[in-house]
């Protein structure tokens, strides 16, 4: 259906002059007995200066694209296209089945460099919900952007340098043989020592003030200390399916000569001064700022030693120089004001400042889940919870398989139950989450989404031969339902454009419903294995073949698996 489109809007661009793809807005009908492919005129009249009938006349002959479109009728001041089902469902399918695991993508990467920073937790801090939704939006968007065939970097900024892990070298001994929990655990003794011992929170502060001067060894210390606790939330995010390519340290950035440069373009502006407490300030009203709120951006304390301001500048400008197309953040939205203050920094200093993706919150649903610490839902606490429930229900589903078994399907379903539930809203939205309602096999759930993959494979092995994949041009078309799912299939490609041009993995989630609920209208009305001809049991094996492959690939995007039983 993309080249089918493809083909409608060059005929236009190319026979009209002073219009470009941009100004032709093709959708489908509101009803699928208005036709399958909508071309509205109204803004290429008036962009063209050519009154609608006399438009529609001319276009009529350029949107009938041959063998594919039966007939175009006008309707007001839209053409309305009725396609060949048969010849366009062969087409499609055969494209399907063809590109596999590659079907949606349009590789409008291919040549251009995606940089994705997302995550960037403090190493003496396990990982909560909310902070899961970073994680999860960003591994989302680097996976779409590996889709569409960029050369993609996922990095992670190691917060190295705070007071936290100073008090962490100073008790490094006792926290060697810990796991992850037990160094947090420790963490909450040192920093309630700390607050009732005044001399053993400065020996934390001369640490990090060594670590800031250069002494090799407690740098050696500091990082030690860091892979430990690094280690332990990877851990933990690995069970969303969370990775990345690059660990960039927050002690790397304490000197940075790019940044200084930056400092003297400031400095020429009138953007750059010492303030009444002999700290190094960039006052960014010059740079075009017009609040006071958040006015001042402090690099440097008296004493010289950088703020993570400082540090934070240095590292954006560092991963600016890498030259990528696409660089791009994922923040949390209480962060709007100081990526503000960064951008005009960097902007002032002719930088081209990263693109953010900010998210809302993740609220829960009351009375669901208890915590470990104050009202902060820890992400392994909350994985356990949903993997057990998972695995209740899984039990119910699925008692034929061995209880090894039923636990990885447990804990696939309690990863895409929280994915897709965090996943399915837009970033700037808020999340209510229910684990109850989101771990269901019914409604709009990740579980949903799975079943009914599992439940075309289950169609699939009960043919018990191999699917046809030589599909001849045409493929019969006997119901409205099966059309309209072959028409669902064609619309992933432009969806995971829509996705990657918005940086919403929403839209991918809003698909995969659609296509889920789509199908489910075809498995009711269309029977497959009991299809009335051969021929057509045939074209409608392919056709579920279709649909699973394009249910997968969209789910890929979103970070869930499928299992082969439920």
């Amino acid at each position: 259906m993309l080249d089918i489109i493809k083909k409608i809007k060059n005929n236009l661009v190319s026979n009209f002059e002073g219009i470009g793809d941009k100004d032709i807005l093709v959708s489908s009908p509101p009803e699928i007995k208005m036709g399958d492919v909508s071309v509205p005129l109204f803004a290429l009249s008036k962009k063209l200066n050519i009154p609608l009938p006399e438009l529609a006349e001319k276009c009529i002959p350029l949107v009938k694209i041959e063998t594919f479109v039966d007939k175009v009728e006008r309707v007001g001041g839209y053409l309305n296209l009725f396609l060949n089902r048969d010849v366009t469902a062969g087409e499609i399918i055969k494209q399907v089945l063809k590109s596999n695991k590659l079907f949606g993508s349009s590789f409008s990467g291919k040549g251009k460099k995606a940089l994705i920073e997302h995550t960037s937790i403090n190493p003496n801090a396990s990982p909560h919900v909310g902070r899961a939704r970073n994680a999860m939006i960003g591994d989302s968007l680097s996976r779409i952007f590996r889709f569409e065939g960029y050369d993609t970097e996922v990095h992670y900024y190691v917060n190295d340098m705070g007071r936290q892990i100073g008090l962490l070298v100073l008790i490094s001994d006792e926290i060697e043989n810990l796991d992850f929990n037990g160094i947090l655990e420790a963490y909450v003794r040192a920093n309630q020592r700390a607050e009732n011992d005044p001399e053993f929170a400065q020996k934390g502060y001369d640490l990090l003030a060594k670590m800031e001067q250069g002494d090799e060894d407690v740098r050696k210390k500091f990082f030690h200390v860091t892979e430990m606790c690094l280690k332990g939330q990877l851990q933990v995010l690995k069970r969303l399916g969370v990775d990345y390519d690059y660990f960039d340290r927050e002690s790397n950035f304490i000197e940075s000569e790019e940044l200084n440069k930056v400092l003297e373009v400031l400095k020429t502006k009138g953007a750059l001064f010492v303030d009444e407490e002999q700290r190094l300030t960039v006052d960014l009203a010059p740079l075009g700022y017009t609040q006071e709120e958040g006015r001042y951006f402090v690099l440097r304390r008296a004493n010289g030693s950088s703020m993570y301001g400082y540090r934070d500048l240095a590292y954006t400008i560092y991963k600016g120089l890498m030259g990528a197309d696409e660089d791009i953040i994922v923040l949390g939205e209480d962060h709007k004001l100081y990526l503000q203050q960064i951008s005009l920094i960097l902007s002032g200093a002719g930088y081209k400042p990263p693109v953010p993706v900010f998210y809302s919150y993740i609220l829960l649903k009351e009375g669901k889940m208890s915590t470990r610490q104050g009202n902060v839902v820890l992400l392994s606490d909350f994985l356990d919870t949903a993997s057990e429930l998972a695995f209740k229900r899984v039990q119910e589903q699925c008692k034929e398989l061995s209880e090894e078994e039923q636990k990885l399907i447990a804990e696939q379903v309690a990863v895409s139950a929280i994915r897709f539930a965090v996943l399915r809203v837009t970033p700037t939205k808020n999340v209510i989450f229910d684990i109850e309602s989101a771990l269901s096999f019914e409604g709009d759930t990740g579980p949903y989404l799975q079943y009914s993959c599992a439940r075309i494979k289950s169609i699939l092995r009960k043919y018990g031969k191999e699917i046809p994949l030589n599909i001849s041009d045409e493929i019969p078309i006997q119901q409205d339902e099966e059309w309209i799912l072959v028409r669902k299939i064609s619309e992933f490609p432009l969806t995971v454009l829509n996705s990657i041009e918005q940086r919403n993995p929403s839209i991918i989630a809003g698909y995969a419903l659609d296509l889920a609920h789509t199908f489910t209208s075809f498995y009711h009305t269309c029977p497959v294995l009991q299809a009335e001809k051969e021929e057509i049991k045939e074209a409608r094996l392919q056709i579920c073949s279709a649909t699973l492959q394009t249910m997968q690939n969209a789910l890929h995007l979103l970070g869930i698996s499928v299992p082969e039983r439920m």
